[in-house]
């Protein structure tokens, strides 16, 4: 009788042991992200948004940048850069028109620096190739009062400049989300570079189908080098991918 107790006795406290013991816990996977993500920045300028806030010169209405990480706080980065502007103004008989374009690429090499959870600073060298073109010209009536003769004067003057710059340059970047981020840097430009301007005059009858024929043409070539301070670049809007 007691052997059959104790065997009863022992079967139930091993019940109430299996009953009283939690399910396992469920372990979750981390979520899988893609190796490559956060590898490429695509950034876009909006200085245009602060007009008029700071007077840039260097200012052009459209810049992207192409970032690529090469290391954990290493980032090879290519920009690209273009301005194009027209303007035409008629004051009775006088006419004066206005054309610029300007365009350039820069590569380059940054290191980041972690100030804290969403803030780093950066800092880096870049090599940047430009070209600018401007043409300016003005339209007037003259008169020759040897020959009593009314004509029409042209002047056209061409500004060709080619620049090469090697530029040091440091910024800070702000993570709105894994994705977004903001960033804003200043250069300190080396350049050297070469202007043509070039004027030349022309004339021509106020007749219906009359052509201008050139008169003169007068050229010069200045070097143009030196170094330039950037404080403000602009603010980027980097999309991470």
């Amino acid at each position: 009788m007691k052997p059959t107790i104790i065997i009863t006795l022992f079967a139930f406290l091993g019940c109430i042991k299996v009953f009283s013991q939690s399910p396992p816990e469920q372990v979750v996977a981390p979520i899988a992200l893609p190796e490559t993500f956060g590898n490429y920045e695509l950034g876009i300028n909006t200085y245009f948004a602060f007009d008029g806030w700071m007077d840039q010169s260097a200012r052009s209405p459209l810049e992207v940048m192409l970032k690529r990480k090469i290391k954990a706080n290493r980032m090879l980065r290519v920009r690209v850069y273009g301005n194009l502007n027209r303007s035409n103004m008629v004051a009775g008989t006088i006419v004066e028109m206005s054309q610029h374009a300007k365009y350039g690429l820069a590569i380059g090499h940054e290191w980041l620096k972690t100030i804290h959870r969403k803030w780093q600073w950066y800092y880096g060298l870049e090599l940047e190739g430009s070209r600018d073109r401007r043409h300016i010209l003005y339209e007037r009536p003259r008169w020759n009062e040897a020959t009593d003769i009314t004509y029409l004067e042209k002047t056209d003057n061409y500004h060709h400049l080619d620049r090469l710059a090697l530029s040091p340059i440091a910024g800070i970047r702000f993570s709105i989300s894994p994705r977004l981020l903001f960033s804003t840097e200043f250069r300190l430009v080396g350049s050297v570079g070469r202007q043509r301007i070039t004027t030349e005059e022309s004339t021509k009858m106020p007749d219906e189908g009359a052509r201008y024929q050139l008169q003169s043409a007068v050229g010069h070539t200045i070097s143009e080098n030196g170094i330039r301070f950037q404080p403000y670049t602009g603010i980027f809007l980097n999309y991470r991918f």
